[in-house]
C-alpha cells in the first residue's frame, strides 16, 4: 500500500510538472494507442464499449461525404460560425458511421455531464471513444479542405482522480483559442457542444453558458437523419 501510494503521488506530481510546460493537456496517448494515424473516406478505426476496449472498422461512401460538405456549404464568414458546422458535421458522421458499428443507439450511460458504467453494453462510448473518434472526424474535415479557420491539434485530458478523468478532441482557431468539442456530454446524433478549452479545463461540470450553442433547428438526431 505504500509503495502504491508513493507511486501515485510520483504520477501526480509529475502530470503536475508536465502541466506547467503544457497548460492545455495536449497530448497523443489515446491517438497512439487507439487512432487511425491517416484515416481515409475508405477506411478509419471506430473506437466503442469504454476506452476504446471495442474496435470496428468504417468507411464513408462518396454520397455519404456529399453529405457532410454540405453541412459546410455555403462557407462560413467567421471562426464561431464555422465551429457551428463542425458540429453539425460530428453529430452527422456520428450516424453514419453508427449504421456500420452499432454506436448509433441511445447513449444511457450519459447523465449530467458524467458517465455511468457501461455494465458491458459495447455500444456505449465513453470519454477516450468520444475524443479519438471524434479526433478522426475532424481530420477526415481538415483534410477534406472543409475547414477553414481551424486546425485539429492533438487531444486534451483533465482531472487526476478516477471519478474525474476526461479526455477531448480539440480543434484551434487559426492563429487563436483553443476549443474544446466534446460528444461525452450529449447523445449520439446531438451536435456536440464546443467550448473554450480553458473552460473544459476547469471546474466540472462546466458552466453550461460557456457552451457555444448550435442552431435550435441543427439540435436533434431526427434533422440529421436522412
Amino acid at each position: 500500500m505504500r509503495l502504491w501510494r508513493i507511486l501515485r503521488w510520483l504520477s501526480v506530481a509529475l502530470a503536475v510538472s508536465a502541466c506547467a510546460q503544457n497548460p492545455y493537456h495536449l497530448n497523443t496517448f489515446y491517438l497512439d494507442r487507439f487512432g487511425t494515424p491517416n484515416p481515409t473516406l475508405a477506411e478509419f478505426r471506430v473506437c466503442h464499449g469504454f476506452g476504446c476496449a471495442e474496435v470496428s472498422h468504417a468507411s464513408l461512401s462518396k454520397d455519404e461525404w456529399r453529405r457532410v460538405a454540405a453541412v459546410f456549404a455555403p462557407p462560413s464568414k467567421d471562426a464561431k460560425a464555422e465551429r457551428q458546422r463542425i458540429a453539425r458535421g460530428v453529430a452527422l458522421i456520428q450516424l453514419l458511421v453508427g449504421k456500420q458499428t452499432g454506436t448509433a443507439a441511445k447513449q444511457w450511460t450519459h447523465k449530467d455531464m458524467y458517465i455511468l458504467p457501461n455494465l458491458g453494453d459495447t455500444t456505449q462510448l465513453d470519454c477516450v471513444d468520444e475524443a479519438v473518434n471524434t479526433w478522426t472526424y475532424l481530420t477526415l474535415m481538415e483534410r477534406g479542405g472543409l475547414l477553414r479557420f481551424h486546425h485539429v491539434v492533438q487531444l486534451s485530458y483533465a482531472g487526476l482522480s478516477d471519478l474525474n478523468t476526461r479526455n477531448t478532441a480539440v480543434l484551434q482557431e487559426k492563429g487563436g483559442d483553443y476549443f474544446a468539442i466534446d460528444p461525452s456530454l450529449v447523445d449520439v446524433g446531438v451536435p456536440p457542444p464546443i467550448m473554450p478549452l480553458a473552460t473544459w479545463l476547469g471546474a466540472w461540470p462546466p458552466d453550461p453558458t460557456a457552451f457555444e450553442r448550435v442552431d435550435r433547428a441543427d439540435a436533434t438526431v431526427g434533422q440529421l437523419r436522412p
